[in-house]
């Protein structure tokens, strides 16, 4: 009964009614002003019109200096209502005036009319002074405005009530009817709505025509759903099926990187077990299951914000449990998007595992970087490596060390004992140098015998570099093992470029490490030298 008791024809009366009135006093408002104005402006016009009849008079008057011609002029003016006082003043000294009953204002302005002379236009003979009759000029405006705005008033009353009942017999009065007969019939309900009388070829009677249309396709959708019900709860078993029994992992993500569905698969992959504890996954961070979370999580923030329903793929580790071999995941992301609620949107996520393709391609990328004897990184990555090294330290600011060492002595350990011997110092070498540095500084077998090194230090001690370079060059002088109780030795030449001090590209900083080795080599050998661009004595530590 909601239709009945919000009564939307009085609704509609009161509306046009409410419009008809506020016109009613604009339109009021403004004709009041507009005829005001006009009324003045014609009681001003009327003046002129009053002193161009006298004109002429009133310059003989002035001319010949005849009062009493000039006093008659002023009785003229003084019959006339709409002026208050006047006065005729000639350039000879004539003066003729009058004053209305009224008393003059000090605000009243008078009006000045210069009189020419009758026989020369170009020659003034006297002035007229007039001061309307303001007050008279007001009420007569008024009267007149507030006839109008009346006459305006009962027009667009009689008008709006007009309105009112034409609306409320032709329109409101029908539609109610037909609203209050719709509201009683119910879904799948075979009563119809009648057209109203007289509006059969008209709006309503096409209006009501749609409803009864739209009653029957109602009903016939009501039976179409009773039939798609069924059809649906079928193809929702083979989807859960299909969902349940899938080999890749399925899950859905909400906005805060926590997983609310997982079907068993995904279960499976993150849990590392095919104990399915469905509990123990609902509402979890998501991002906590990888190696590193905030790479998965960056990742996804990046996913969020881009436009549109595309597909995103990344590969990443998942974190593993203790004694459990490295598994590595292949992640498909896409946008479940909501049209009516975007703040509902969720992620949908398949993972495939990719563990066996992960280590085959780790492997291929290791054994392209590494020295298959060293297993140091070559010198293609090492290269790689040490302009990475050279842009962060350039970025953080920090000073940067490069070495380029070369054996003393290994030909003659080669030539002596065999390549297998030579191998072994070679491999020794490697692994001393290794752990001589951290992970994140540069150590690569740059050819037969020679290795570079690059690592950041602090300028703020300055035998940093000369420090390491000597303890360096004592570990690799260290007897090496090379089989059958025998041992040999082998020295270092080692030369040291700094950035940025000597340069900061990292060609020109190889070069000078070089060059710097070359020296030592031709000078003695077995001891270290910094890059000079005029060369010195070989220094103390030799």
């Amino acid at each position: 009964m909601k239709i009945l008791n919000k009564r939307v024809h009085i609704r509609v009366a009161s509306g046009v009614a409410s419009g008809a009135l506020i016109f009613s006093i604009i339109a009021s408002i403004v004709w009041f002003y507009i005829s005001y104005h006009d009324e003045v402006d014609r009681s001003r016009n009327q003046i002129r019109q009053v002193i161009t009849t006298v004109e002429q008079t009133a310059s003989i008057a002035m001319y010949l200096g005849n009062k009493e011609l000039a006093e008659e002029v002023l009785r003229g003016l003084e019959a006339n209502d709409i002026i208050s006082a006047a006065r005729l003043t000639s350039q000879e000294g004539l003066s003729a005036s009058f004053e209305g009953s009224g008393d003059l204002k000090q605000t009243d302005i008078a009006v000045i009319f210069p009189i020419k002379s009758p026989f020369n236009e170009n020659e003034i003979v006297g002035d007229l002074l007039i001061y309307p009759n303001q007050q008279y000029i007001e009420d007569n405006a008024i009267a007149l405005a507030k006839i109008q705005v009346i006459v305006l008033v009962l027009y667009s009353i009689i008008i709006a009530f007009l309105t009112l009942v034409i609306v409320n017999r032709i329109l409101t009065e029908p539609l109610k009817n037909v609203a209050n007969r719709f509201h009683l019939i119910t879904p799948g309900d075979s009563t119809r709505i009648e057209i109203p009388f007289g509006h059969k070829h008209n709006e309503i009677g096409a209006l009501v025509g749609d409803i009864n249309h739209m009653l029957d396709a109602v009903n016939n959708q009501i039976d179409n759903e009773r039939d798609l019900r069924s059809q649906t709860e079928n193809l929702s078993k083979k989807f859960r099926f299909i969902f349940e029994r899938a080999s890749a992992g399925i899950g859905l993500i909400d906005a805060t990187d926590h997983l609310i569905v997982a079907n068993p698969a995904l279960l499976r992959l993150l849990g590392q077990t095919f104990i399915v504890d469905t509990d123990r996954f609902s509402k979890t961070d998501f991002t906590a299951y990888f190696n590193d979370p905030q790479v998965i999580k960056e990742f996804i923030e990046e996913f969020w914000a881009k436009p549109g329903n595309q597909f995103s793929a990344v590969d990443i580790q998942l974190k593993h449990k203790v004694r459990a071999t490295d598994r590595w995941v292949h992640c498909l992301f896409s946008k479940v998007e909501d049209i009516n609620n975007p703040d509902d949107s969720l992620l949908e996520v398949v993972l495939y595992d990719i563990t066996e393709r992960a280590e085959r391609e780790q492997n291929i990328i290791y054994e392209a970087e590494h020295d298959p004897i060293t297993q140091l990184l070559n010198r293609r990555a090492g290269m790689t490596k040490l302009e990475n090294s050279t842009m962060e330290a350039e970025k953080k600011e920090r000073s940067f060390a490069v070495l380029m060492i070369d054996l003393d002595g290994f030909k003659h350990v080669n030539d002596t004992y065999g390549h297998d011997a030579g191998d072994k110092v070679i491999i020794e070498v490697a692994h001393r140098i290794k752990q001589f540095f951290r992970g994140s500084d540069v150590v690569a077998r740059w050819g037969g015998d020679e290795f570079l090194i690059g690592f950041s230090y602090n300028p703020n001690y300055d035998t940093a570099v000369s420090d390491i370079a000597t303890d360096l060059q004592f570990q690799i002088s260290q007897p090496i093992q090379i089989g059958h109780e025998q041992t040999t030795a082998v020295g270092s030449s080692i030369g040291i470029s700094l950035f940025p001090d000597n340069d900061t590209a990292v060609g020109p900083l190889i070069e000078q490490a070089d060059e710097a080795m070359y020296y030592v080599k031709n000078n003695g050998k077995n001891f270290f030298h910094f890059y000079q661009r005029e060369k010195v004595a070989a220094p103390a530590n030799k």
